[in-house]
């Protein structure tokens, strides 16, 4: 059949979205229809031989709105997608969970094609090259030591150009900051054990996140870090062994057994834990502060695994809306399928539930249970 022009339904979409302020061909709705992400026209009957006209899905509207703004010339759909579904795009707030209701098999197949293709940050080169290896834990550490530190080195010297108007709290200022990334790396791949607890426990207690409060405060947080950590060489040993994550097909199939509830739940508990992260940071010591802040630093000092996820995470926040769909998604897709026995003291889905419980007790005020 030759398509003469767009149907009626689809000239009200794109006068709607041109009005908006975001133009859109109809090629490239039909290209989101296509990937599964636009909900196709439906068929109205008239009856008595009068034919039928085609009418909006009741979702198109919303759905059109937003993949226009994330949408640009060269971006995947998927990656659109992604952006979507990890920060409304409406919003700078991550307390304003995405409100659009995308295809379920848009998600899953956008989350599949970041695990295979959309990642290229400092962590999937790391990860990749931990899958190369052979050697000892040694060498192992060596390896993500010179690729983290390489890696900073370039923020260092080619800030983003968002830096000013998203400021960072983890500045790198100079060259011992640099070091003390790059040795962060050695402990999230490696173990913090690799760095040792004593060094561990200052770089993270004296990060720039800490800066204003007290000195005693800063010995405090820095002796519960180093106590988790030598607690756990005792019963542990001394050296963890490297644990890449699964390989592209296992994370793919484990992904595809997660229920799309539970994909939905685990990104609402990394958006409010950020962004009740990224407040704590900004309001520790005052009075305006409190409760968030016991309850934030309790629960990030819980232990090894909370600390090291919480830091992680406040990033997210801080990249609203340029990159944290990117970082979102990665801890997104880390923790889904992160298997039962991969962890030693908790599992990442364990320490969420802690920090989105702190953030939001209110509304997280139950830890569900894990899915395996």
């Amino acid at each position: 059949m030759v398509r003469t022009g767009p149907s009626a339904a689809d000239v009200t979409l794109l006068d709607h979205l041109r009005g908006k302020g975001w133009p859109v061909s109809l090629a490239q709705l039909e290209r989101w229809r296509l990937a599964g992400v636009l909900p196709r026209n439906e068929r109205k009957h008239l009856g008595r031989g009068k034919g039928s006209i085609s009418i909006l899905n009741p979702a198109s509207t919303e759905i059109a709105e937003v993949m226009a703004m994330t949408s640009r010339r060269g971006r995947s759909i998927h990656e659109a997608v992604l952006r979507v579904f990890t920060a409304d795009p409406r919003y700078d707030d991550l307390f304003m969970l995405p409100k659009v209701r995308l295809p379920e098999q848009a998600i899953r197949s956008a989350l599949e094609w970041f695990v295979r293709f959309g990642d290229q940050s400092l962590d999937r080169r790391i990860e990749r090259a931990l899958k190369r290896m052979k050697g000892s834990p040694d060498d192992a550490a060596e390896k993500v030591y010179q690729l983290a530190i390489a890696h900073y080195r370039r923020v260092q010297n080619y800030p983003q150009p968002s830096g000013k108007r998203l400021p960072n709290l983890w500045n790198l200022n100079d060259e011992r900051e640099v070091e003390h990334f790059a040795l962060l790396a050695v402990a999230r791949f490696i173990g913090p054990e690799e760095v040792g607890p004593e060094r561990y426990a200052n770089i993270v207690a004296n990060n720039r996140i800490r800066d204003g409060r007290s000195t005693e405060e800063i010995a405090r947080a820095r002796a519960i870090i180093e106590s988790l950590l030598i607690n756990r060489q005792i019963s542990e040993g001394y050296l963890i062994e490297p644990s890449p994550d699964p390989m592209i097909e296992q994370a793919c199939e484990h992904l595809a057994n997660v229920s799309i509830s539970h994909i939905y739940a685990t990104r609402d508990k990394l958006a409010f834990a950020s962004e009740a992260g990224n407040l704590y940071s900004y309001l520790r010591g005052s009075e305006i502060g409190e409760p968030l802040n016991t309850r934030m630093r309790e629960a990030s000092t819980s232990s090894i695994d909370a600390n090291m996820l919480f830091h992680a995470i406040i990033p997210i926040a801080e990249e609203v809306p340029g990159e944290a769909w990117r970082r979102m998604t990665s801890i997104l897709i880390m923790i889904l399928t992160q298997k039962r026995g991969d962890f030693i003291e908790e599992s990442y889905s364990d320490a969420l539930n802690k920090l989105a419980h702190a953030a939001a007790p209110e509304r997280f005020n139950k830890a569900p249970e894990i899915e395996k």
